[in-house]
Protein backbone atom coordinates (compact mmCIF):
# COMPACT_ATOMS: atom_id res chain seq x y z
CA UNK A 1 0.00 0.00 0.00
CA UNK A 2 2.74 2.39 1.36
CA UNK A 3 4.85 1.80 -2.15
CA UNK A 4 2.12 2.45 -4.29
CA UNK A 5 0.92 5.73 -2.53
CA UNK A 6 4.63 6.59 -3.35
CA UNK A 7 4.61 5.70 -6.95
CA UNK A 8 1.61 7.68 -7.79
CA UNK A 9 3.18 10.62 -5.96
CA UNK A 10 6.31 10.25 -8.11
CA UNK A 11 4.36 10.38 -11.42
CA UNK A 12 1.65 13.02 -10.64
CA UNK A 13 5.02 15.29 -10.00
CA UNK A 14 5.96 15.36 -13.70
CA UNK A 15 2.50 15.50 -14.83
CA UNK A 16 1.74 18.52 -11.95
CA UNK A 17 4.99 20.52 -13.82
CA UNK A 18 3.60 19.63 -17.63
CA UNK A 19 0.14 21.42 -16.52
CA UNK A 20 1.55 24.14 -14.39
CA UNK A 21 4.14 25.06 -17.27
CA UNK A 22 0.76 24.40 -19.87
CA UNK A 23 -0.80 27.46 -18.08
CA UNK A 24 1.56 29.91 -19.31
CA UNK A 25 1.60 28.61 -22.78
CA UNK A 26 -0.89 29.41 -25.59
CA UNK A 27 -1.96 26.30 -28.29
CA UNK A 28 -2.66 28.16 -31.81
CA UNK A 29 -4.60 26.09 -34.40
CA UNK A 30 -1.81 24.50 -36.67
CA UNK A 31 -0.13 23.34 -33.25
CA UNK A 32 -3.20 21.69 -31.83
CA UNK A 33 -3.38 19.90 -35.47
CA UNK A 34 0.16 19.17 -35.27
CA UNK A 35 -0.22 17.41 -32.23
CA UNK A 36 -3.43 15.19 -33.37
CA UNK A 37 -1.42 14.21 -36.35
CA UNK A 38 1.92 13.16 -34.72
CA UNK A 39 -0.10 11.65 -31.95
CA UNK A 40 -2.25 9.42 -34.56
CA UNK A 41 0.89 8.54 -36.38
CA UNK A 42 2.39 7.24 -33.19
CA UNK A 43 -0.39 5.29 -32.76
CA UNK A 44 0.00 3.78 -36.39
CA UNK A 45 3.51 2.75 -36.14
CA UNK A 46 3.15 1.37 -32.67
CA UNK A 47 0.61 -1.29 -34.11
CA UNK A 48 3.37 -2.70 -36.77
CA UNK A 49 4.88 -5.02 -34.63
CA UNK A 50 8.23 -6.20 -35.89
CA UNK A 51 9.20 -8.50 -33.02
CA UNK A 52 6.07 -9.34 -30.45
CA UNK A 53 6.40 -10.51 -26.81
CA UNK A 54 4.52 -12.88 -25.13
CA UNK A 55 2.96 -10.74 -22.30
CA UNK A 56 2.51 -7.74 -24.42
CA UNK A 57 5.63 -5.08 -25.98
CA UNK A 58 7.91 -5.82 -28.17
CA UNK A 59 9.78 -3.97 -30.93
CA UNK A 60 7.23 -1.92 -33.37
CA UNK A 61 8.01 0.36 -36.41
CA UNK A 62 9.36 3.58 -34.58
CA UNK A 63 6.25 4.34 -32.85
CA UNK A 64 8.65 7.24 -30.34
CA UNK A 65 9.85 9.21 -33.58
CA UNK A 66 6.64 11.17 -34.20
CA UNK A 67 6.90 12.36 -30.45
CA UNK A 68 9.97 12.77 -30.07
CA UNK A 69 10.40 14.94 -33.12
CA UNK A 70 7.36 17.12 -32.18
CA UNK A 71 9.08 17.50 -29.20
CA UNK A 72 12.30 18.71 -30.52
CA UNK A 73 10.53 21.19 -33.07
CA UNK A 74 8.04 22.40 -31.04
CA UNK A 75 9.80 22.15 -27.84
CA UNK A 76 8.50 20.20 -24.46
CA UNK A 77 5.44 21.47 -23.47
CA UNK A 78 3.81 20.97 -26.92
CA UNK A 79 6.19 17.36 -26.98
CA UNK A 80 4.31 16.24 -24.12
CA UNK A 81 0.80 17.42 -24.92
CA UNK A 82 1.54 15.00 -28.12
CA UNK A 83 2.43 12.52 -26.08
CA UNK A 84 -0.45 13.15 -23.74
CA UNK A 85 -3.01 12.45 -26.70
CA UNK A 86 -1.07 9.41 -27.91
CA UNK A 87 -1.28 7.77 -24.95
CA UNK A 88 -4.67 8.59 -24.24
CA UNK A 89 -5.75 7.55 -27.94
CA UNK A 90 -4.20 3.89 -27.15
CA UNK A 91 -6.46 3.58 -24.68
CA UNK A 92 -8.98 2.89 -27.51
CA UNK A 93 -7.67 -0.45 -27.95
CA UNK A 94 -7.86 -1.69 -24.73
CA UNK A 95 -6.07 -1.29 -20.88
CA UNK A 96 -5.14 -3.61 -18.44
CA UNK A 97 -5.23 -1.48 -15.14
CA UNK A 98 -4.05 -2.95 -11.81
CA UNK A 99 -3.88 0.71 -10.05
CA UNK A 100 -3.59 4.31 -10.72
CA UNK A 101 -0.02 4.17 -10.52
CA UNK A 102 0.00 1.18 -12.82
CA UNK A 103 -1.79 2.98 -15.35
CA UNK A 104 0.34 6.56 -15.28
CA UNK A 105 3.33 4.42 -15.42
CA UNK A 106 2.21 2.33 -18.25
CA UNK A 107 -0.03 3.96 -20.35
CA UNK A 108 0.37 7.79 -19.99
CA UNK A 109 3.55 8.70 -18.55
CA UNK A 110 6.33 7.03 -21.39
CA UNK A 111 4.87 9.05 -24.26
CA UNK A 112 4.56 12.04 -22.33
CA UNK A 113 8.13 11.85 -21.63
CA UNK A 114 9.59 11.04 -24.56
CA UNK A 115 7.89 14.76 -26.15
CA UNK A 116 10.91 16.55 -23.15
CA UNK A 117 13.58 15.37 -26.35
CA UNK A 118 13.77 18.87 -26.91
CA UNK A 119 14.93 20.03 -23.55
CA UNK A 120 18.03 20.73 -25.08
CA UNK A 121 16.81 22.74 -28.18
CA UNK A 122 18.04 21.03 -31.89
CA UNK A 123 20.32 23.07 -32.93
CA UNK A 124 23.06 20.61 -33.34
CA UNK A 125 23.04 16.47 -34.04
CA UNK A 126 24.21 16.19 -30.39
CA UNK A 127 21.75 18.02 -28.87
CA UNK A 128 19.44 16.19 -30.17
CA UNK A 129 20.96 12.80 -29.51
CA UNK A 130 21.14 13.46 -26.17
CA UNK A 131 17.37 15.03 -25.85
CA UNK A 132 15.83 11.83 -27.39
CA UNK A 133 18.11 9.75 -25.22
CA UNK A 134 17.59 10.87 -22.16
CA UNK A 135 13.54 11.10 -23.08
CA UNK A 136 13.87 7.36 -24.09
CA UNK A 137 15.54 6.66 -20.54
CA UNK A 138 12.68 8.45 -18.84
CA UNK A 139 10.12 6.65 -20.51
CA UNK A 140 11.55 2.90 -20.33
CA UNK A 141 12.75 3.59 -16.53
CA UNK A 142 8.33 4.62 -16.48
CA UNK A 143 7.51 0.44 -17.57
CA UNK A 144 10.71 -0.85 -15.53
CA UNK A 145 9.02 0.44 -12.49
CA UNK A 146 5.24 -0.96 -13.40
CA UNK A 147 7.01 -4.35 -14.81
CA UNK A 148 9.11 -4.40 -11.50
CA UNK A 149 6.04 -3.60 -9.23
CA UNK A 150 3.02 -4.64 -10.82
CA UNK A 151 3.99 -7.35 -13.29
CA UNK A 152 6.69 -9.28 -11.13
CA UNK A 153 5.17 -12.17 -11.04
CA UNK A 154 5.33 -12.90 -14.72
CA UNK A 155 9.15 -12.85 -14.37
CA UNK A 156 11.27 -15.81 -15.63
CA UNK A 157 12.27 -18.36 -13.26
CA UNK A 158 15.69 -17.90 -11.22
CA UNK A 159 15.06 -13.68 -12.20
CA UNK A 160 14.34 -11.15 -10.08
CA UNK A 161 11.33 -8.94 -10.81
CA UNK A 162 13.62 -5.65 -11.26
CA UNK A 163 16.46 -7.68 -13.52
CA UNK A 164 13.14 -9.42 -15.69
CA UNK A 165 11.90 -5.77 -16.21
CA UNK A 166 14.78 -4.07 -16.65
CA UNK A 167 15.69 -7.30 -19.66
CA UNK A 168 12.14 -7.25 -21.03
CA UNK A 169 11.27 -3.90 -21.32
CA UNK A 170 15.02 -2.22 -22.58
CA UNK A 171 14.99 -5.70 -25.16
CA UNK A 172 11.84 -4.02 -26.54
CA UNK A 173 10.81 -0.31 -26.22
CA UNK A 174 14.91 0.84 -25.66
CA UNK A 175 15.70 -0.90 -28.92
CA UNK A 176 12.88 0.99 -30.51
CA UNK A 177 13.42 4.34 -28.32
CA UNK A 178 17.03 3.89 -29.39
CA UNK A 179 16.51 3.34 -33.20
CA UNK A 180 14.21 6.41 -33.21
CA UNK A 181 16.98 8.35 -31.49
CA UNK A 182 19.03 7.62 -34.14
CA UNK A 183 16.49 8.08 -37.37
CA UNK A 184 16.02 11.93 -35.54
CA UNK A 185 20.05 12.79 -35.08
CA UNK A 186 20.53 11.52 -38.76
CA UNK A 187 17.25 13.67 -40.18
CA UNK A 188 17.74 17.44 -41.15
CA UNK A 189 15.24 19.07 -38.15
CA UNK A 190 16.69 22.34 -39.49
CA UNK A 191 15.61 22.34 -42.30
CA UNK A 192 12.87 21.30 -41.80
CA UNK A 193 11.58 23.49 -39.20
CA UNK A 194 12.86 26.09 -42.07
CA UNK A 195 10.76 24.71 -44.82
CA UNK A 196 7.63 24.15 -42.30
CA UNK A 197 8.46 28.03 -40.68
CA UNK A 198 8.31 26.43 -37.64
CA UNK A 199 9.94 29.09 -34.89
CA UNK A 200 12.85 28.13 -32.84
CA UNK A 201 11.46 26.08 -30.06
CA UNK A 202 12.01 26.57 -25.78
CA UNK A 203 14.08 24.55 -24.40
CA UNK A 204 13.12 23.77 -20.41
CA UNK A 205 14.03 26.57 -18.51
Amino acid sequence: MMLNTVMLVICLVPIAYYVFSLRKFKLNTKTMIVIALFAACSLVLSKIQLIQYPQGGGINLLSSLPILMVGLLYGPIVGMTCGLVAGLVSLMGGAYIIHPAQFLLDYILPPMLLGISGMFGSDSKKKVFMGCLIAVILKNTAHVLSGCIYFGSYAWDGWNPLAYSIVYNLSGTGVEGLLSTIVLTIMPLNKIRKMANIPSANKVS
